[in-house]
């Protein structure tokens, strides 16, 4: 039994996976020798679906994903974000820490979204650089663009999907709040802001769009009760024992 017990330490901290627990960690593998963070790679997608697929093949019973993550790569956060999304097992996300960038995205394909109390959220475009031929930064430019659409996308989803379960008016108000707050430190002091939706759903998802843009033009950074309030995240963790 200690030989059980100290195999299923070392996976832990070696592999980010405790397979008695169901449980997996998302965090940076290792750090570069500028001790800079690396955050989403190609190391943390390895990890992660491999550990998925343990977890997976094991059986069906529902895996717990604890997250501390800066962001980083785009398309090795899509290739995490999938193994979450269509995974067989239902799957909860508790956020540590922070769940930044990419690592805001990740975060919404869980069936469950916790954030611990003192955990932020921060969406923004993120940053490119390329310099290659003008004609190849053309082409990912154009594929950065529809990123970003897919992107915005993936929000405004659970944005409205909070919208409609509270009732019309819900989003508008807390945008109103959180984006005052947003831009209280600025000099002159701003006008306090105030947005209204369309009853068409069609329409009210543009004109969100048009605030989530300018939200994703900088890096906003939001609280536990902020996430929570436009949609992001599901709850608060409160409870302890869980």
């Amino acid at each position: 039994m200690a030989n059980l017990i100290r195999e299923n330490i070392d996976r832990w901290f070696e592999n980010n996976l405790d397979v008695d627990n169901r449980t997996l960690f998302m965090g940076s593998i290792k750090s570069t020798s500028d001790d800079y963070e690396s955050g989403v790679d190609n190391f943390m997608a390895e990890y992660f679906i491999k550990g998925m697929h343990v977890l997976e093949s094991r059986n069906k019973n529902a895996i717990t994903i604890i997250m501390n993550n800066p962001g980083g790569d785009y398309l090795h956060g899509l290739a995490i974000y999938d193994a979450i999304k269509y995974s067989s097992c239902h799957c909860t996300i508790k956020v540590y820490g922070h769940a930044m960038s990419m690592g805001s995205l990740i975060l919404q394909a869980a069936d469950v979204r916790i954030m611990m109390p003192n955990s932020k959220f921060m969406i923004h475009y993120g940053y490119d650089g390329r310099n290659d031929h003008s004609k190849i930064v053309e082409r990912w430019a154009d594929e950065g663009k529809r990123l970003s659409y897919e992107m915005e996308n993936t929000y405004l989803d659970v944005m409205l999907d909070k919208e409609e379960k509270i009732g019309h008016g819900y989003l508008a108000k807390h945008l109103s709040e959180i984006m005052t707050r947003q831009n209280a430190f600025g000099y002159p002091p701003p006008i306090s802001k105030s947005y209204s939706f369309s009853k068409v759903l069609k329409n009210k998802r543009e004109e969100v769009r048009l605030i989530l843009k300018e939200m994703l033009n900088f890096d906003t950074i939001l609280n536990a009760e902020e996430t929570v309030a436009l949609g992001f995240a599901d709850e608060i963790f409160k409870n302890k024992d869980i």
